[in-house]
């Protein structure tokens, strides 16, 4: 029996040998996270916040187990009737073991599968996550900073970086819905002219705290972004807040960032999460809206095809990512994984970068080096 690709075998198993026209550049996973325990780390108030937001970030699950008998629930628990933010009911949600989250309803306590189980005590350090790259093949990652991963992480991330030279990007975290205030600008400088930060994550989802009343084109923004022309770092946004009419707030942010990015021509951006949001890309596909948007020279989208399809190789997802191939070249496109969270429900993370890496037979291996890595690092300028 013979195969088409060379194998070879390292101890642990085997696995093919790349050809010498398929000469790899460094691997760059545009969506990567280390941090410490959910909800510890930067204080109560810090804590407070983070719980807040993690249970709305999970409005919409619908897989929960009853810990009284291990019963299997599948009812939307977390939802309720309201994009208010201080509607949210009191169920005192919390952090548990191996991954799980834990609330009460009407004094039933439940649990849901929140991250991988073999994340035992909820927290992703740093050591733990290069040897998930190792073992995947990854080189660097780009270090995404929602505020559910707490407050105070561009310290984290520094301290990182300094400890493992080479291995992370950093994204600074800012408070969005202040972001034009002194005290925010100044956070966002030190972390890049300081703490070694080389981006800035920007989410919408903390707009909930205002009742959305917050836009990502208002113009009283405008100090921020005179502040990253300066700082010559890209901006990643996070454009799917949790509204309940999760199409209408998504094509809502779309507009807005479209308006913003052409005021904004000269500041590079990547959206996050794949584009289209998981929840309702089987809904809408991906919009001409975010096509065009796409299409704006400053625009880039990070590919996060296993999140939208069941089964590994997503051979869809294959279809989808040659269609945007075609659609808006190669070098707009920027792999993404969502490490660790990926892990635990769509795939391990080597078969994340391997549906690229060995399979997109419809991508020259140099198209494969620039999705993989190359369109990152030109991005952030990396030798």
């Amino acid at each position: 029996m013979s195969t088409e690709r060379q194998m070879e075998f390292f101890g642990g198993g085997w696995r093919p040998v790349a050809s010498s026209e398929e000469e790899r550049s460094p691997i760059i996973d545009a969506h990567f996270h280390i941090f410490r325990r959910f909800a510890t780390g930067s204080g109560p108030a810090s804590a407070k916040l983070t719980l807040k937001l993690w249970q709305y970030h999970v409005r919409d699950f619908t897989d929960f187990w009853r810990k009284s008998d291990g019963a299997r629930v599948k009812e939307p628990l977390l939802d309720f009737p309201s994009d208010d933010i201080e509607e949210m009911p009191d169920v005192n949600f919390h952090m548990g073991k191996y991954g799980q989250a834990e609330f009460t309803i009407a004094g039933v306590d439940y649990y849901m599968q929140l991250y991988p189980p073999n994340l035992e005590n909820l927290e992703a350090t740093p050591e733990r996550m290069i040897a998930e790259m190792e073992v995947a093949g990854v080189d660097r990652g780009v270090l995404q900073s929602d505020h559910v991963y707490g407050a105070n992480i561009n310290e984290y991330y520094a301290e990182a970086r300094r400890r493992f030279p080479g291995r992370f990007i950093a994204l600074a975290q800012i408070r969005e819905t202040q972001a034009q205030q002194p005290a925010e600008l100044e956070r966002l400088e030190r972390a890049v002219t300081e703490l070694g930060c080389q981006g800035l994550y920007f989410s919408v989802e903390l707009f909930a705290l205002q009742g959305y009343a917050d836009h990502i084109d208002d113009a009283r923004f405008e100090p921020l972004w005179t502040l990253v022309r300066k700082l010559e770092i890209p901006v990643f946004w996070y454009i799917d807040a949790r509204q309940r009419d999760r199409v209408a707030g998504f094509m809502g942010r779309v507009a807005e960032l479209s308006r913003w990015a052409q005021a904004h021509a000269d500041i590079p951006s990547v959206i996050t999460h794949g584009l289209v949001p998981a929840a309702i890309i089987h809904e809408i596909g991906i919009p001409d809206e975010v096509v065009a948007l796409l299409k704006r020279p400053n625009m880039y989208a990070e590919v996060l095809m296993q999140a939208k399809w069941p089964e590994y190789p997503f051979f869809e997802g294959q279809e989808m990512l040659k269609w945007l191939c075609e659609e808006v070249g190669v070098g707009k496109l920027m792999w993404g994984s969502d490490m660790p969270f990926s892990g635990g429900y769509w795939c391990t993370y080597k078969q994340a970068v391997d549906y690229i890496r060995l399979h997109c037979a419809f991508l020259s291996p140099a198209e494969k080096n620039l999705i993989l890595g190359g369109n990152l690092a030109r991005m952030f300028r990396l030798q």
